[in-house]
């Protein structure tokens, strides 16, 4: 089935931190014993749940590749997967370039930049997503951080946008960063997201069980956070329900 901006209704998942490297000399395994082989327990446990019509949101940090002809091998590992696959850039994705060529690769997965698409249009669920960014109050957080994330916010805000032109009467929203960190739980973020009709949102970015502890997790002010970054998953795709 070819994927197209409207899709039909199934299950939907996430996951982010993939960190693929079947190009690149960047065993996982040296962070410890969660990461051992995980490409490979992800894949069986992605296989088990997620079926052909359903779509599967891979939240940042895809390939450890440098170049954009670097990442296709680890780019075919996604797309050998079952289910449709919407992708949003991690801070690790160097070699996301030229997202129109990016797009005209695989009729099953879409690269997410500036836009949205839709998880089930009979309902108005549609899925968005950017990168996000370092938040103020971090300790190396800096003048150059400060225009990455305003760029960032514009970013996720022309994809809500589009979304809600678009007819979306609910939103998933997709990050890569953490959009806020406890004990806060507020951002610039946070505070744009919440002008929108968003019940969700999914990101990665966050690795151990420290720093899995940072980010803003739970219901807040309406809007429910998950955190998904495949270590924290055991890297089993995670279930998202619209409400």
């Amino acid at each position: 089935m070819k994927m197209t901006d409207k899709v039909t209704k199934n299950k939907l998942f996430a996951i982010a931190d993939t960190h693929l490297s079947f190009t690149s000399d960047k065993p996982m395994g040296v962070f410890g014993v969660a990461w051992l082989d995980h490409a490979e327990r992800m894949a069986a446990l992605w296989r088990e749940d997620v079926s052909e019509d359903d779509m599967v949101i891979v939240a940042g940090d895809i390939s450890w590749a440098m170049k954009p002809d670097e990442a296709l091998p680890d780019l075919e590992f996604l797309h050998n997967l079952p289910g449709k696959k919407l992708l949003v850039r991690g801070n690790h994705d160097l070699w996301w370039q030229g997202i129109t060529k990016l797009n005209s690769l695989y009729d099953d997965m879409r690269f997410l930049q500036n836009e949205h698409t839709f998880f089930d249009e009979s309902e108005g669920v549609a899925v968005c997503g950017s990168r996000g960014w370092g938040l103020p109050g971090l300790e190396d957080y800096g003048a150059d951080d400060e225009k990455i994330l305003a760029r960032e916010l514009i970013r996720l805000g022309l994809s809500l946008d589009k979304a809600v032109a678009a007819g979306a009467r609910e939103i998933i929203c997709a990050l890569h960063f953490p959009p806020a960190l406890t004990p806060s739980n507020t951002s610039p973020f946070t505070e744009l997201i919440e002008r929108y009709p968003v019940s969700q949102v999914v990101y990665g970015h966050l690795h151990g069980t420290q720093a899995f502890r940072k980010g803003i997790m739970g219901e807040h002010r309406g809007v429910r956070y998950t955190l998904v970054s495949t270590d924290y998953l055991g890297h089993r795709p995670a279930q998202i329900t619209p409400t």
